[in-house]
């Protein structure tokens, strides 16, 4: 019997402008969406995405009731967990490297469910993740850190066709 090694994969419907594609076991979720991503060469992407992990780790939003926010520390629950929803943008930060902003609510094996902000490197894969891509295709997208906010926020544009034109 001969079983073949499942791999992350994806493929991506230029003309409609989107990116389908599943994550193998072992994989972070925002590490392999990202090699996904970035294979095509595109401006932006809206993600969404479901699936299970061996893990989950997330912070939420805190109040510190003087009106100044910030972020939990990390949490790491330990899995298995499920995916529920994954939901976030794919873009450029003021370096012009991918960046990737995404949110997601988890379940556990006890039914509870939970989530907040997602970070690279504390999510991996169990059994698969699914997800899409729409492609911002005349959109660019830059997340950068706002000063009077005090978090990273994301600014749109159009961006200019190959023939000069900005894009309605």
């Amino acid at each position: 019997m001969i079983t073949e090694k499942v791999q992350n994969h994806s493929v991506y419907d230029k003309e409609n402008g989107i990116i389908f594609g599943a994550l193998a076991a072992g994989s972070d979720i925002m590490e392999g969406i990202i090699q996904e991503y970035e294979q095509y060469g595109v401006q932006s992407g809206v993600v969404t995405c479901i699936g299970s992990l061996a893990q989950a780790g997330y912070v939420y939003l805190i109040n510190d009731d003087m009106g100044k926010f910030s972020y939990s520390n990390l949490i790491v629950e330990k899995g298995p967990i499920e995916l529920i929803k994954g939901t976030g943008f794919l873009c450029r930060n003021e370096g012009g490297e991918t960046d990737f902003h995404l949110h997601a609510l988890f379940g556990d094996d006890k039914g509870n469910v939970f989530g907040g902000h997602i970070f690279p490197g504390n999510n991996p894969t169990l059994i698969t993740v699914e997800f899409s891509i729409q492609v911002g295709k005349s959109i660019e997208a830059v997340r950068t850190f706002k000063p009077q906010l005090g978090f990273k926020t994301l600014t749109f544009q159009k961006v200019a066709s190959e023939n000069g034109n900005v894009s309605d």
